[in-house]
Parts: structure tokens; sequence; C-alpha cells
């Protein structure tokens, strides 16, 4: 497969991708490489095995609403070529500041690593880590993935954040509930990590984006 990347555009928390939009995704990133520009709906279904291309048209729409698609100025609904990537529009380089696990905490580098494109339109203070580890693969965040975090030290119930427990980094799900704090891991081989009452500074930041670069 040649080498590409996966952008979520939006400047919310991280839209998990479903397998099968995941699919869709792939096959419009590789074609558009190759061919310099996107599929066709008709296109797509038949890479992916003959799918109905209302099915594919259903995921493309997902797709443009978790941000990882868009449509240009002027498309009309139901076009076959009417999106596009969303990186596609500029970007910005942030710096990859080392790696985070979604799994046990480990300590994060903090040395840059290179940098990473994101939309120019996402605002904040970003910057990126690449993630090791399987505890967060059915939120969509693959061991190898790079997250883009904005950098804050609030979050709310339900967001994916990067979290300093004792001098170690983590990416998870952070739960409020019932006057408790805990990181959630997506995927049940992983437990929760309980946040000690009166800790500060454990938010580094949220979670904004997942790329995934292919080779």
């Amino acid at each position: 497969m040649v080498s590409n990347k996966i952008t979520n555009k939006m400047g919310g928390a991280a839209s998990p991708l479903t397998p099968k939009q995941l699919a869709v995704l792939e096959c419009i990133q590789d074609e558009t490489s190759q061919l310099g520009r996107p599929p066709t709906y008709r296109e797509i279904a038949k890479i992916l095995g003959d799918v109905a291309v209302g099915t594919i048209q259903d995921h493309v729409r997902a797709l443009i609403q978790k941000g990882y698609l868009e449509k240009p100025a002027g498309s009309q609904e139901g076009r076959a070529r009417g999106f596009r990537l969303a990186h596609q529009r500029g970007s910005l380089e942030i710096p990859i500041l080392g790696r985070v696990p979604a799994g046990r905490p480990i300590e994060a580098i903090e040395e840059s690593e290179g940098t990473v494109s994101v939309p120019a339109h996402v605002r904040g203070e970003l910057f990126a880590l690449q993630v090791v580890g399987e505890s967060m693969i059915e939120a969509g965040i693959l061991d190898g993935d790079t997250v883009v975090v904005k950098k804050q030290s609030h979050a709310e119930n339900g967001d994916i954040i990067v979290a300093m427990i004792d001098g170690e980094a983590t990416v998870k799900y952070l739960e409020k509930k019932s006057g408790r704090v805990r990181l959630l891991p997506a995927n049940p081989r992983f437990q929760p990590v309980e946040i000690p009452a009166g800790s500060t500074n454990v938010i580094q930041g949220k979670v904004v984006s997942v790329q995934r670069f292919f080779k």
C-alpha cells in the first residue's frame, strides 16, 4: 500500500471510525493519492467488494460529519465526487514531542521527534504524540498512530485526553462520575486508572485528531 496519512480536521474531541468507515476512508485516500482525484461512489463500492452504492454514500456522509472528509464549496449532495480529504486545503506543522502509551503509563519524551501536518484551521496550542499500545483500539487509536493534542488543563467527561500521573503520561477517556475521576481504556483487556483525590496538573491536553501512516 502506498504511504498515506489519515487526518481528522475537527477541532473538538476525536471522532472514532467504525471499521467500515475506516475502510472507505483508506480507499478514498489511496485512490486520491494514485489518481489525483477522489474515486466515485461506484468505484469505492467495487474496490471494497461490490458493496451497495447507497451504503458507500452513507459512510461518506458520516466521514464528512466526523471531519475526515469535506464538501468543496458549491458541491452538490449526491455528486459522485462531491467530497475531498480534509487535509487538502492547507496545513500547518506541529511538533511530535515523543511517545504516549495507550496502555500502562510510561514517561513521555519531552523532545521534538519531527513534525506532522494538521489542517490550518485547527485552533489552539497543539502538539503531537506517537501512540504505543492497544488500550484505545476501540476508540480508533491504534499502536503506532499519532495523536494531535490541544494543550489545556481541563476537559469534559468523555473526552479523550493525555494525562500525566506521577510523571508518566497516558492517553485515555476521562470519566467524571459520582465524585470520582478515572481514566478509562477503550479495550476490555485493560483496567481503568483511578485519579487520586486532590491530584493537580493531571490533564495535559485533549486529543483533537488521530493520524495514521501506512507503509
